[in-house]
This record gives C-alpha cells, structure tokens and sequence, in this order.
C-alpha cells in the first residue's frame, strides 16, 4: 500500500510501549507490510464510526442471550409438548412469550436506527 508519487509527507513521531512495539511489527510482517503501511492500512479500513467496536461486541452478547432464550423456549416447547403443564401455566407462558416477542420488536427497532 505504498503512497502515489508526489503526495505531500507528513510525518508523525508518535511512542509506544516495548509491548505495542512487538505486536506492530509482528502484525505488519504478518501482512507483508511495513509498519507505516500497516498503520496507514489499519486507519483507511477502519469503520466511520470509533464506537462500531462497541457496538459489535454489544451486538455478540445480544446474540449470545437470545441463543439462551431461545434455548429456554424449545424445553418449555418440549415440556408442553409432554402436558408437563396446566392450562393456567400455558396461559402465562403465552403472555411471558408474548412479551418476549415485544421486547424483541423493540431492541430490533433500536438496533435498526443506529
């Protein structure tokens, strides 16, 4: 990724730990780049927004509780399934499913605006 000819060169002095060091060089040979065009690699890929990390990772355990969720829900499926319950207790698992489904609705929603 070597910069066009003729582009104007600014230059940044910048420190890093003995650690960070390390990593920068073994990450930049890892992809047959020097260190400054890793960098530059890094900083031109890198999503609009700082936060996108943050969201991503916010994202991964949304997805990891509603995996648990719906785990939940196949063993009440298999468990009504069986006449484990009663007709009150189906009643309330109707009403617990169906705000379940709202509170979905909702996160979705929101998710969908960011």
């Amino acid at each position: 990724m070597a910069r066009p000819k003729g582009e104007n060169v600014i230059r940044k002095h910048f420190k890093l730990t003995e650690e960070t060091a390390k990593l920068l060089a073994k990450r930049s040979k890892a992809e047959n780049m020097n260190e400054s065009e890793y960098i530059r690699y890094l900083l031109l890929n890198q999503s609009e927004h700082p936060k996108s990390r943050e969201l991503e990772v916010e994202v991964m355990r949304l997805r990891n509780e509603i995996n648990k969720i719906g785990v939940n829900v196949n063993q009440i499926v298999k468990n009504n399934n069986s006449h484990i319950y009663n007709e009150n207790e189906r009643e309330i698992l109707e009403e617990e499913i169906s705000r379940i489904k709202d509170l979905m609705s909702v996160c979705i929603g929101l998710f969908l605006k960011i």
